[in-house]
């Protein structure tokens, strides 16, 4: 099995988007995320150079400090919407797993997501990283509207 194969896979994928859910709720107590931006998680979270940067940004900074370091590079801010699209089948299938699991539970009716109370296995060591930059994007998420967080992140929904 290939080293992105390990990484990219749907039971992984559902951890990270539980984690980002958890990031969020605990952000924004009562809130839920909706569906469409945990699409953005998996293009985030797994492209390793943005990882780094999310990882690098203080929590307490937000978004907007976030994308003012990647945007730098503009051609890394650009990239995120191409990512978001080729992940688009990981972040379902990873959603699906989330939901089988029992880790997530999706509302149809308004498209909103709850990462269920939940103690998932420990992953590896070398994971950690993608866990908790996936709660913090959770959490930067909680503080903008949903609008705002696709404009900033220059992402056509």
């Amino acid at each position: 099995m290939s080293p992105v194969a390990l990484v990219q896979n749907p039971a992984f994928g559902s951890l990270l988007l539980w984690s980002f859910g958890r990031g969020y709720q605990a952000e924004c107590v009562g809130d839920l995320p909706v569906l469409t931006s945990l699409f953005l998680t998996l293009p985030l979270v797994l492209h390793g150079p943005t990882m780094r940067l999310i990882k690098q940004t203080n929590q307490s900074s937000g978004l907007a400090k976030f994308v003012s370091k990647l945007g730098d590079e503009r051609e890394r801010l650009f990239a995120i919407h191409d990512r978001a699209v080729a992940m688009r089948p990981l972040t379902l299938e990873s959603l699906a797993a989330g939901v089988s699991a029992k880790l997530l539970k999706i509302d149809y009716d308004t498209a909103l997501v709850r990462s269920n109370e939940a103690k998932p296995p420990a992953g590896p060591e070398r994971l950690k990283y993608h866990v908790a930059s996936a709660e913090k994007i959770g959490r930067w998420f909680a503080r903008l509207p949903p609008n705002q967080v696709f404009s900033l992140l220059q992402i056509e929904p």
